[in-house]
């Protein structure tokens, strides 16, 4: 990096809005009080694995070309594996950049895929968003920079200013953001028209493709049309949500809808063909799965003990008010679909208990969730294999106490 200019690290996300600026950059780089050659400039591209091929393919054609016209350098950086210890794979670092990668040594359905889950979001933070973008560039800017104060460009549009707010709380003493779009009154329109001006196309939005949000946003349509463009694409994703519906019947992809009953009205025969092809052929499972659920801190306890009430009284913990949550998952008999489903019908018989169907998800219950808290269930439930088995230590010892004191009946 040239130490008589600070440097610039420009967070590529492939869609839209950070586009925009790179084009802007590159076209006039004095009007943004940049130096002609752009010397200061890192353009970096933090990989999940999981975007859409047409973003791909549309950054390959128009950005790259210009990025290497200008020899702007350009990093490319994945997570190294699925925890931080594993550190951050650097795929390719130049300034003559001809291709972007697909994805690097652990991609997000690697971290989905064996735990039975879809990606989580909660008070507004997108926390697959932090873990294989935010973090890895992080990372990458602390090697690169150590204690060189850096400007960190990020696209947020005009009318974002509170997401430019809740980023602005992580600036430091290093990390100085910087938000142009804002700065120059850009919205949405005005960025997809002054890049369809430029390269004669409408720029698709980037994200992964099982991100939850399209389906709560007015983009549902693009984002149907995109499962329709790429029918394998969204029956890997199906697949995704439906094992983690076999384990938590609440854990559909989108907040009010799953992404199976999207595909349903929209016709997708050709996504919803694919996915029970796949089903079909897999190595299939039973699970056992068990939830305890914790009572919720009444309003006296955090009023009085804050945070964290690791030793709770008797007026610590409210019956009515759900807390958290533990789960204990653990594979029972593995073989074909119709050798998977023989063994749960006959535990179901074995026990008197049910085999109830759900929207192709079979369940056995052997313990049934109290209306109060602390409480518990139990079922057994037959998917395709390959979710690993889990449980958190302690569980045993919660699940005894909470089924032993009469907060439920067990029915094996």
């Amino acid at each position: 990096m040239d130490e008589t200019v600070s440097p610039i690290l420009i967070s590529w996300g492939l869609g839209a809005d950070s586009t925009r600026i790179l084009v802007e950059f590159l076209e006039d780089p004095a009007a943004h009080g940049l130096t002609p050659d752009l010397r200061e400039c890192v353009v970096i591209v933090a990989l999940t694995g999981e975007e859409w091929p047409d973003t791909m393919d549309l950054a390959e054609q128009h950005i790259l070309p210009l990025l290497a016209r200008h020899n702007v350098r350009l990093v490319q950086v994945a997570r190294g594996g699925p925890s931080d210890s594993d550190g951050i794979a650097v795929l390719s670092d130049t300034r003559t950049p001809s291709r972007l990668f697909r994805r690097g040594p652990w991609a997000l359905s690697d971290e989905l895929g064996p735990t039975g889950t879809v990606p989580q979001y909660a008070s507004k933070k997108r926390f697959c968003s932090i873990k294989f973008k935010g973090w890895v560039m992080d990372q990458w800017a602390a090697r690169e920079f150590g204690t060189i104060a850096y400007r960190h460009v990020i696209g947020y549009e005009a009318n974002e200013t509170d997401r430019a707010e809740r980023d602005y709380t992580y600036a430091s003493q290093t990390r100085r953001p910087w938000y142009p779009l804002i700065d120059w009154g850009l919205d949405r329109t005005q960025i997809l028209q002054g890049l369809k001006e430029r390269f004669g196309v409408v720029w698709p939005k980037s994200y992964c493709t099982m991100c939850p949000y399209p389906a709560v946003r007015a983009s549902v349509d693009a984002h149907l049309a995109r499962c329709r463009a790429f029918p394998e694409l969204a029956a890997a994703v199906l697949r995704l949500e439906s094992n983690a519906i076999a384990l938590n019947s609440r854990s559909t992809l989108y907040r009010d809808v799953s992404l199976k009953q999207l595909l349903r009205n929209d016709g997708n025969t050709a996504a919803l063909d694919a996915f029970e092809r796949e089903r079909s052929a897999a190595q299939w499972a039973v699970y056992e799965v068990r939830r305890v659920y914790f009572a919720g801190r009444s309003d006296h306890c955090r009023a009085n003990h804050g945070k964290s009430c690791p030793r709770p009284g008797p007026w610590c913990r409210e019956p009515l008010r759900k807390g958290p949550a533990w789960r204990s998952v653990r594979s029972i008999h593995h073989g074909t679909r119709a050798e998977v489903m023989q063994h749960l019908h006959d535990e179901g018989r074995a026990s008197d208990s049910l085999v109830v169907t759900i929207d192709g998800v079979p369940r056995m219950r052997f313990a049934e969730r109290g209306e109060t808290y602390p409480t518990a269930e139990g079922f057994l439930v037959a998917a395709p294999a390959g979710m690993v088995d889990k449980q958190r230590g302690g569980f045993e010892a919660a699940w005894q106490k909470v089924t032993s004191s009469g907060a439920l009946l067990l029915t094996t």
